[in-house]
C-alpha cells in the first residue's frame, strides 16, 4: 500500500468519538520476531512535522514522494487527498512553515551542509519563489544568503531573516522578506552594531522588542517598552551564564514569557511586563528538571515547546517537563480537561498537541509512547470526532518493541546521574551484551523517554541499551549542565564508566560483553572510552565524532563569532595542554579493540579532518577499524539509502565483535573501506 493510499484510507475510514479509545496495546508483550529488517527502523518516516493550515483545511507533512529525497505532501482535510507539493530530487527539505492558508516557505538541505536555500509556493497555483541560496554549498563570499530569524506567525505575507540583502551586496541585515516575490525591506530597528546577538525577538505585529547581545564579559537583555522606543537594558549576566531564555510574546504585545534560572537551578517561568519592566511571581518551577525546550524529543514538531498557550496567545496553557516521562502541568481549566478527554480517549500513549488552526477548532494530534513511533490524529471540536490520518511508521509493531526504564545511579563523586534502560525481549534474570549510547550535545541536549530508532533497533538485536544523560546534559538544571564544563574525556566520560561499572552490579550484563556507541559528541565519547579505558568496551562505534579538540576550537576562532568563541573557551575548553589531552587521536596507540567510523565528506560540525588525522593514527598502529565515507552528507546521514547501508553496516559490526569470541585485538589483513558514494570532498 502506498503512503497516499494509506492516508487517504485512514482519513476517510473509521471515525471514532472523541472519549471512546480508538485502539489498544496488546495486554501481553510477545518475543519480537527474530532479525526485524532494518529498513522497519530507518527508511524515512511515512509522515512527519505535519502542520495545519491557519484555515483549518490543510495539512502539510514530510516525506519521501517516492524521490528517495524528504519533500512536502499536502492533504486536504475534507477530501482526504493527498498530493506531492514538493517532490525534491536534490536536496532533503528540512523546515518548513505555513504563510497564511497559501503559501508555504520551504528549506531544503544538499549535502548536509546545513545551509538552506530558501524557496516559497503558493500551494493553489504551485508557482515557486526562490528567495536565498544555500551559501555554505556555493562557498562564496557574496551569495545571496538568509537565516531564519522570526516566522512572524499572524504576518500571512512576511517573514524575518538575517542576510545579505541581494546577490553580490556587502550590505547584511535583518529583513522582512515578502513571501509572495521574495523581495526584502529592512527593518529598521535593526542595528548591525549588535551583529553579535544571539537572538532577537519580535511581538505579534513583528516588531523587533527583545534581544540579547554580548558587551564586554557580560551578556546583556534589551527590550523596547513599547514599538516606537529605542531599546533599553533591561538585565545584564556574566557572558558564560544568561539565564533569562525568553520564549514568546502574550496576545497583548508586552507580557514577554521568559524562563529565568537566577532563583531556581532548574529555572522558573515568569511573565515580565516590557513596558513597566517588571518580573511577576514564578508562574512554574519543577524542582527536579527544566521546563521541557528545544532539545525535548518532540523538537522535530517545530510548533511544539515546553509553554504552550493558544494559538493567538491570549491564554498561557501550561507547560510540560520530563524527570523520567513527560508530564504536563495546565494553567487552564479548559485545556486541562481537553487533555483528561484525548488521554481517555487514547489510554496507552503520550497524547500531545502539535498544531492547531488559528480558531483552535481542528486540532492535530500526535499518539506515542518509548514502543510506538506514533500515530497523527485530527480532532475537530465541531464534531467532537477524533480522527486518524496516518502512522509515523506503519513498519513499527508497537508489541514488537521494548520498554525504555528510567534509571538513576551515583557517580564515583555522589553526584546523581539519571538515564534510560531498554532490554532485549526475553532478558529477565540473564545478563545480555550491553551497548552503552551516549548522546550528542553535549550541553543542552538529554535522552527522553520516547521511541528511539536506535535503542529499539539494536534491543530488536539482542542487546540491552543505556542511555546515559552524563553531566553537562541540559534538562537537569545549570549546576548540572556546568558541572561537564571542560570535562570533555573527563567527568562526563567518568559517568559513562560508572554507568558501566552500574549496570554489571545491577545483574544487566557482564564485564566481558560490552560496547558503546554514539554520534557527534558521542562518537567523541565512543572514542574516549576505547581510549581512555581501552579495558572497558569490546568494540565501539563512533558516528562523526570529534577526534582532536583542538579542530573544533580552531574553527569557532575562525568564525570570529563571539558566542561561538566564548562557548569553546568557557565550556568545552581551548588550553593546548587540555586540548591534547583530552583528543582521542593522540591516544590510539592505547585501543584494542575494533572500531566502526562513519563520516560525511561535507559536514559543518565535526569537519572531515577528524577522521583523516584519526585514520592516520589507526593505519600507524595498527589496529582494527571500518570506515564508512559518504561524500554528499554532513553530520549525520540524511538521505534513506546511505542512513539503511549505515545501520546495515553496524548491524553487522556489532554481530561480529559484541557476542562470543575474542576479545581486543582482532586480525584482520586490511581495514575495511566502503565509500559510498565516491569519494568526494565539497
Amino acid at each position: 500500500m502506498t503512503t497516499r493510499e494509506f492516508l487517504a484510507g485512514s482519513i476517510l475510514g473509521s471515525v471514532i468519538a472523541l472519549g471512546v479509545p480508538c485502539h489498544t496495546a496488546a495486554q501481553a508483550q510477545t518475543p519480537p520476531p527474530p532479525r526485524i529488517p532494518v529498513e522497519d527502523f530507518f527508511a524515512e518516516a511515512d509522515m512527519r512535522s505535519l502542520k495545519l493550515s491557519p484555515d483549518g483545511k490543510s495539512l502539510a507533512f514530510l516525506t519521501t514522494l517516492g524521490t528517495g529525497k524528504v519533500g512536502i505532501a499536502l492533504m486536504d482535510l475534507g477530501t482526504g487527498k493527498v498530493d506531492a507539493l514538493v517532490a525534491a530530487k536534490d536536496e532533503n527539505i528540512k523546515t518548513y512553515f505555513w504563510k497564511g492558508s497559501d503559501y508555504i516557505v520551504y528549506g531544503g538541505d544538499i549535502g548536509g551542509d546545513e545551509s538552506p536555500a530558501w524557496r516559497s509556493i503558493n500551494i493553489q497555483k504551485r508557482n515557486v519563489v526562490a528567495i536565498s541560496e544555500a551559501y555554505r554549498e556555493l562557498t562564496r563570499d557574496d551569495a545571496n544568503f538568509l537565516n531564519l530569524s522570526d516566522e512572524l506567525r499572524f504576518d500571512p505575507h512576511h517573514f524575518m531573516g538575517f542576510g545579505r540583502k541581494e546577490e553580490g551586496s556587502s550590505s547584511i541585515g535583518m529583513y522582512l522578506v515578502d513571501v509572495r516575490d521574495g523581495r526584502r525591506t529592512v527593518v529598521p530597528s535593526y542595528e548591525p552594531s549588535k551583529a553579535d546577538s544571539a537572538f532577537f525577538i519580535a511581538d505579534n505585529n513583528g516588531v523587533l522588542r527583545v534581544r540579547g547581545h554580548f558587551e564586554g564579559k557580560n551578556y546583556v537583555y534589551e527590550v523596547r517598552p513599547h514599538p516606537t522606543d529605542l531599546f533599553v537594558k533591561v538585565a545584564e549576566f556574566p557572558a558564560n551564564d544568561p539565564q533569562w531564555d525568553p520564549v514568546f510574546f502574550a496576545a497583548d504585545n508586552e507580557t514577554l514569557y521568559l524562563v529565568s534560572s537566577e532563583h531556581s537551578a532548574t529555572g522558573s517561568l515568569y511573565a515580565y511586563n516590557v513596558r513597566t519592566r517588571q518580573l511577576g511571581p514564578p508562574l512554574f518551577t519543577s524542582p527536579e528538571v527544566e521546563i521541557d525546550g528545544q532539545f525535548s524529543p518532540f523538537s522535530r514538531y517545530p510548533d511544539f515547546i515546553g509553554v504552550v498557550a493558544s494559538y493567538d496567545r491570549s491564554k498561557l496553557y501550561g507547560v510540560t517537563y520530563s524527570p523520567d516521562t513527560t508530564k504536563y502541568h495546565f494553567f487552564d481549566a479548559g485545556r486541562e480537561k481537553l487533555q483528561r478527554l484525548l488521554d481517555s480517549a487514547l489510554p496507552k500513549t503520550f497524547n500531545l498537541v502539535i498544531g492547531t488552526s488559528q480558531d483552535e477548532k481542528v486540532l492535530i494530534i500526535l499518539a506515542t509512547s518509548d514502543r510506538d513511533p506514533g500515530t497523527y490524529y485530527v480532532l475537530d471540536l465541531n464534531r467532537t470526532k477524533l480522527m486518524p490520518i496516518g502512522q509515523v511508521n506503519h513498519r513499527i509493531k508497537p508489541d514488537q518493541m521494548q520498554s525504555m526504564q528510567p534509571v538513576q545511579y551515583q557517580a564515583r563523586d555522589g553526584l546523581v546521574v539519571h538515564g534510560y534502560l531498554t532490554r532485549p525481549a526475553g532478558s529477565e534474570g540473564k545478563r545480555v551484551p550491553l551497548i552503552i549510547h551516549p548522546h550528542g550535545g553535549p550541553y543542552g541536549p538529554r535522552d527522553f523517554w520516547h521511541f528511539d530508532g536506535d535503542v529499539q533497533f539494536l534491543a530488536s538485536r539482542g542487546y540491552a541499551v543505556l542511555q546515559i544523560n552524563y553531566r553537562g546534559s541540559g534538562g537537569y538544571g545549570s549546576p548540572f549542565e556546568k558541572a561537564g564544563y571542560k570535562e570533555w574525556g573527563g567527568k562526563m566520560q567518568d559517568d559513562l564508566t560508572d554507568g558501566v561499572k552500574w549496570a554489571i552490579a545491577q545483574g544487566i550484563t557482564d564485564e566481558k560483553h560490552v560496547g558503546i556507541y554514539g554520534a557527534s559528541y558521542g562518537g567523541y565519547a565512543t572514542l574516549a572510552g576505547l581510549t581512555f579505558t581501552p579495558e572497558l568496551y569490546r568494540c565501539g562505534a563512533n558516528y562523526v565524532g570529534v577526534s582532536d579538540l583542538g579542530l573544533i576550537t580552531s574553527w569557532a576562532r575562525g568564525r570570529g563569532e563571539r558566542g561561538n568563541d566564548l562557548f569553546y573557551h568557557e565550556h568545552v575548553g581551548d588550553s593546548p595542554q587540555y586540548l591534547h589531552d583530552r583528543s582521542p587521536v593522540n591516544f590510539v596507540d592505547r585501543i584494542r579493540v575494533p572500531l566502526l567510523n562513519a563520516y560525511g565528506f561535507n559536514d559543518p560540525r565535526v569537519e572531515i579532518r577528524n577522521w583523516e588525522r584519526l585514520e592516520s593514527k589507526l593505519k600507524q598502529f595498527g589496529k582494527t577499524y571500518e570506515i564508512i565515507l559518504m561524500g554528499n552528507e554532513g553530520h549525520g546521514f540524511q538521505n534513506e539509502g546511505n542512513r539503511i547501508d549505515f545501520y546495515h553496516r553496524l548491524e553487522a559490526f556489532l554481530d561480529k565483535y559484541m557476542w562470543d569470541g575474542p576479545v581486543g585485538h582482532v586480525d584482520m589483513p586490511d581495514p575495511t573501506v566502503i565509500e559510498m558514494p565516491a569519494k568526494q570532498k565539497p
